[in-house]
């Protein structure tokens, strides 16, 4: 499991990209020439990949825009969940990976929402694809002028602008 673990975080820091469940289980079922080991890793890893690939094309039939969507870490990692079977509450193929580094991903990603966010203020051509875009993900759309008192806000704010 720490193996699995290590193997993810190593990933991310190469690459700067957390790596789906679903690429952390070629990873670890897979040789270098992308050959499962077993049938059924093949066939797991396959499903998951199918139900990705249907979602990705229902967003991209439903996106306003029409241009391709393509699921996020965190989205396709759901898929995972769903499709991999559990054996003790655990996840098989990946152990309880998952866990780990999800809180500081979660963290870097809600920042990321946040200045998006601050970035739309004022902005109406802005605030318009970012609420079509989190419409089109299933995401819930935020009003970029309100603040959400339930989200971690850092222990000492600095007001960067403060002098401009």
């Amino acid at each position: 499991m720490i193996k699995h673990a290590r193997v993810r975080l190593e990933a991310f820091e190469k690459t700067g990209v957390l790596p789906s469940l679903s690429d952390l289980f070629k990873m670890a079922h897979a040789t270098s020439d992308e050959i499962f080991v077993d049938l059924a890793s093949e066939k797991l890893f396959q499903a998951v990949a199918a139900r990705i690939e249907e979602r990705e094309t229902q967003l991209t039939q439903e996106s306003p825009d029409g241009l391709p969507v393509t699921l996020s870490t965190e989205e396709a990692d759901r898929i995972f969940e769903e499709v991999a079977p559990k054996k003790k509450g655990q996840i098989v193929g990946i152990g309880s990976v998952n866990e780990v580094a999800m809180d500081s991903q979660q963290v870097r990603l809600d920042s990321l929402e946040d200045l998006l966010d601050v970035m739309a203020v004022g902005n109406p051509v802005m605030q318009r694809m970012l609420s079509e875009r989190r419409a089109a993900l299933g995401l819930p759309v935020r009003d970029p002028q309100e603040s959400d008192s339930t989200r971690h806000q850092p222990s000492n704010p600095t007001d960067y602008f403060e002098n401009m």
